[in-house]
């Protein structure tokens, strides 16, 4: 017993595997608490009793662990860096050990208060100046409250100064603006009137389509909240037509004497093919009483990841297009002139999940690299930058999608019936595979061969007129087979060299019998004892109804042979119907009136009569 034991705990610890030990979430931020499950392949109540299980932890600090859970805090790193943190499990009775990575990722593209990877230059930035008191008025268009040359202001109104010393005996004395370095710089400073609403408006123009823009500002709250109303902030960005864009949360200005100066910043996107924008600053607040405020260093500035990833080596491009295949220019720079390592190293990866995983590109271990793709479909790319000394510290840059393209034809059937002699339109079945739906407009070409009877072989939907042909006897034991034209369709699209698609088009032409339909029938008789539409079955895609006078539908059949259409006069159980009237209706594909029915019309609905 003691040898088929020790047998057991040898085998398990050669099947212990580090891709299933550990679950939990693989991708954390800086700070986060989080837990993480141990999954043993055996457990049971000797392990339960006898087995000590040890946790090691790097980059993070256990808060809490026990032999089959582990809670962690993982460490904060600097804005601009990510880490790769590690827990390992052991237990030394069966000796079952795993080992997992977990991403400490900083930098995120999307809606966020503040950037958190690098930020470019300001495509705006005020300071509003410096120069002696009172600084200049500002232009109308830039703010709404109304001027004063003494900084001892009324609520509505606002005054541009490099102090506030001896403005309102209740309010914080500041010795100086933000701005560092700036001798006598102004700042704004408001005194909030009663009615929500904007304070400063200014126009952004020269802007791309990069990673988001942080809009940010400096404000000082000048009055004590425990007796006065604190200001509400509010960012709201617009279009030049004045179409809000996106607008931010409401900010309140904690008034505090030993850190005045308070941050607010906002996150956002561009939308496509907006380059200028409009950026206000609103108050939100309800009283004159307090809602005192400076504001200084406005800005608007592009937020960058740390390592910025492009198939320009001259600016910021984020999607490439091609068709079939092709080969693509990966580049990569720093955003900053300081990087953060002393000496990194490269590596490109791809994914073809959209961005679900990613794996290392063999071989592309170079800030610049080409790449070519054979098969058609969508490939991101991104850079992943370390430190060579100390690979668990890293920088992942922006995602690139490489569009490879296919062009997909579809082979079709057209059914055209000769009792129906008008030209009848072609309408193929063709797309772009792996388009980018938010891409450039997509051009095509058309080709179809032969142009036998076409009205015009080179357009998308030509119409077709065929030769008329002889109806055949409604009594007829069979209807002529089809006619079968067959074609050739080739669409180009002519935004990619070589983008072309082509599949068979065929035209069936159809000779069908009229449709007949009896006015009654006696289930379980020798003769005449299914109700059906005679003929149905020469017409592709006919349909049939029959309903009770209650309106009850009890058959419906899509055919497509003459017995699949003919109803024997039960219902759905197998219960033989009730003797009467029927409501029945046909769908004759094509020639929805070549029918004969026994009330001597061609309308494609009427009433049988069942007889028991």
């Amino acid at each position: 017993m003691k040898l088929l034991f020790t047998c057991m705990l040898s085998i398990l610890s050669l099947i212990a595997r580090a891709d299933f030990f550990i679950s939990g979430n693989m991708s954390v931020t800086p700070g986060a608490t989080e837990t993480y499950t141990a999954n043993w392949p055996s457990w049971g109540s000797v392990y339960e009793n006898y087995a000590n299980v040890t946790w090691n932890v790097t980059y993070g600090t256990v808060l809490y662990s026990d032999k089959h859970t582990i809670t962690i805090q993982w460490d904060d790193i600097p804005a601009w860096l990510n880490g790769q943190g590690t827990i390992e499990v052991y237990e030394d009775l069966g000796g079952q050990n795993g080992l997992s990575y977990v991403d400490i990722i900083n930098f995120i593209i999307g809606e966020l208060k503040s950037c958190s990877g690098v930020l470019g230059t300001p495509a705006v930035y005020v300071n509003f100046g410096s120069g002696s008191n009172p600084g200049p008025a500002l232009p109308s268009s830039n703010i709404t409250y109304l001027y004063s040359t003494s900084c001892g202001l009324q609520p509505g109104y606002y005054t541009l100064s490099n102090n506030t010393i001896g403005c309102h005996g209740n309010w914080l004395a500041l010795p100086q603006d933000h701005t560092p370095g700036d001798v006598n710089g102004y700042m704004l400073m408001v005194d909030g009137n009663s009615d929500p609403g904007e304070v400063y408006r200014t126009i952004v123009t020269g802007l791309t389509q990069a990673f988001g823009y942080e809009f940010s500002a400096y404000v000082v709250n000048l009055s004590d909240q425990s007796i006065y109303e604190q200001p509400n902030l509010q960012f709201e960005v617009y279009d030049l037509a004045n179409n809000l864009i996106q607008q931010s949360g409401f900010f309140p200005i904690q008034y505090d004497p030993s850190n005045p100066w308070q941050r607010v910043s906002f996150m956002f996107d561009l939308p496509p093919g907006i380059t200028s924008v409009q950026i206000v600053l609103k108050n939100d607040h309800n009283s004159p009483s307090g809602n005192d405020f400076v504001v200084d260093d406005i800005s608007f500035a592009p937020c960058f990841p740390p390592i910025v990833a492009s198939f320009s080596n001259s600016s910021i491009v984020q999607k490439s297009y091609t068709c079939n295949n092709g080969t693509v220019n990966l580049y990569s720079w720093w955003p900053t002139p300081t990087i953060p390592f002393s000496n990194p190293g490269f590596k490109w990866q791809w994914s073809n999940n959209n961005g679900i995983s990613w794996a290392d590109i063999p071989g592309a271990n170079t800030i610049n690299y080409i790449r070519t793709e054979t098969v058609a479909g969508i490939y991101q790319y991104r850079m992943y930058a370390y430190e060579t000394s100390n690979p668990a510290q890293f920088v992942i840059s922006n995602s690139l999608t490489y569009f490879v393209q296919k062009m997909v034809v579809n082979a079709k059937t057209y059914n055209a019936f000769s009792c129906n002699p008008a030209p009848m339109q072609l309408e193929p079945d063709y797309y772009l595979q792996y388009s980018d739906p938010n891409g450039p407009a997509l051009s095509y070409t058309f080709a179809w061969s032969p142009a036998t009877y076409l009205s015009n072989p080179n357009i998308e939907k030509p119409m077709i007129s065929l030769p008329p042909l002889t109806p055949p006897n409604i009594n007829a034991p069979t209807a002529p087979p089809p006619i079968v034209y067959t074609y050739s369709l080739a669409v180009t699209n002519t935004n990619f060299a070589g983008c072309i698609g082509s599949a068979v088009q065929t035209v069936k032409h159809y000779n069908p019998r009229r449709v007949a339909v009896p006015t009654a029938f006696t289930p379980g008789a020798s003769i005449n004892n299914l109700f059906r539409p005679i003929n149905l079955q020469d017409y592709p895609g006919g349909e049939f109804w029959v309903w009770n006078r209650w309106g009850n539908q009890v058959f419906h059949s899509t055919g497509p042979t003459l017995l699949d259409y003919s109803w024997n006069g039960t219902y759905s159980n197998g219960q033989p119907a009730d003797p009467g009237n029927y409501t029945w209706r046909v769908t004759i594909p094509g020639c929805p009136n070549n029918i004969l029915n026994g009330a001597g019309n061609t309308n494609p609905y009427g009433n049988v009569m069942l007889i028991r």
